[in-house]
């Protein structure tokens, strides 16, 4: 058993070879229409959204003006945050986003066009601290004998009706049974909290017993320094202080460390993804743009980029695409 273990960490740690991308057959160009609402004065192309996305967007719509002479884009990044209202209004052709709509930002988009917006995942997060983007995890200080932890002990842990109060009730033993567990995090307002809420313990509250932080630098900190604390914050700006602690999505289930090869292949239970809303229908245009976004080279500009954001599988790509033939509501999770 313990073998076949360490045959599936060395498997899953070990980074994906690139696809070897096909020649494309040329297509009739993609146009935007006259009126849309996204263009410019000028005619150029708004998309309005996420800041460390500007790699990709910048590539992606190099890639697509060569192939549709004549289009023009203007990439307008501040944030994550400034893309909902931008796609809500009409004013942006994409929403590029490194964190979910909000239940707030859903509500505004139905009231305000009457249906959901698609949502495209482009990437995985990255695991390179200066990606603004990482997968969540829990950590725990780098001598705290703890191995690993489900999701139900997560939620055992963080919601407000969790009853984890030591670590002996996470199963240690010894000197640390009896030791009361400190929880640090995020703030429960913020994407990465209400990401881990949506995952492990949904509709419930987090504990008024966490110590919230704004960014997850100072969660990292803040454990390396407490012994007894436990915390989840992006696993990319992990310090050899701390440790990352493999998770499973339940019990008997084989824990899985964010590794490269896992967030790719969808084993990692917290893996998180760089993400496209659009408005539907899709136009020609917004419809040839994530098709770039999704297909092989498209996926080789995410493999590039200089910030370390992880492309999908083939099959992966495959699933989001046949979103964009179909019509396929909003994706919410694996």
């Amino acid at each position: 058993m313990k073998a076949t273990l360490a045959v599936l960490a060395l498997a899953i740690a070990a980074p994906a070879q690139a696809e070897t991308c096909p020649p494309q057959a040329p297509s009739a160009p993609a146009r935007p229409p006259p009126h849309a609402g996204y263009l410019t004065p000028d005619g150029a192309v708004r998309i309005t959204g996420y800041n460390d996305m500007r790699g990709l967007i910048e590539a992606w719509d190099t890639a697509f003006a060569a192939a549709n002479p004549g289009v023009r884009f203007v990439p307008d990044l501040p944030s994550t945050r400034s893309a909902p209202p931008a796609l809500i209004a009409g004013r942006s052709a994409l929403a590029p986003m490194g964190a979910e709509m909000t239940t707030a930002d859903l509500a505004a988009y139905r009231r305000a066009i009457g249906s959901a917006p698609l949502v495209i995942r482009v990437a995985h997060d990255s695991l390179d601290p200066k990606a603004l983007s990482g997968p969540l995890g829990v950590v725990v200080a780098r001598d705290n004998p703890l191995g690993s932890l489900t999701l139900p002990q997560i939620a055992r842990l963080f919601a407000a009706d969790g009853d984890a109060r030591t670590w002996g009730d996470l199963g240690l033993t010894g000197d640390w049974a009896a030791r009361p567990v400190h929880l640090v995090g995020i703030k429960p307002d913020t994407a990465l909290a209400l990401f881990l809420q949506a995952r492990a313990f949904p509709g419930r509250p987090y504990s008024p017993a966490l110590q919230g932080f704004g960014h997850s630098t100072d969660v990292v900190e803040a454990v390396a320094k407490d012994p007894a604390a436990v915390g989840f914050a992006a696993v990319n700006v992990a310090t050899p202080e701390v440790k990352v602690l493999p998770l499973a999505t339940a019990p008997g289930r084989p824990p899985v460390a964010p590794g490269r090869g896992a967030l790719q292949a969808g084993l990692y239970p917290l893996d998180r993804q760089l993400l496209i809303y659009a408005r539907r229908p899709l136009d020609r245009l917004v419809r040839a743009y994530l098709s770039l976004a999704l297909s092989c080279r498209g996926q080789a500009i995410v493999a590039a980029d200089r910030l370390g954001y992880i492309p999908l599988t083939p099959a992966q790509a495959r699933i989001e695409r046949a979103k964009l033939r179909r019509g396929h509501a909003p994706w919410g999770g694996k």
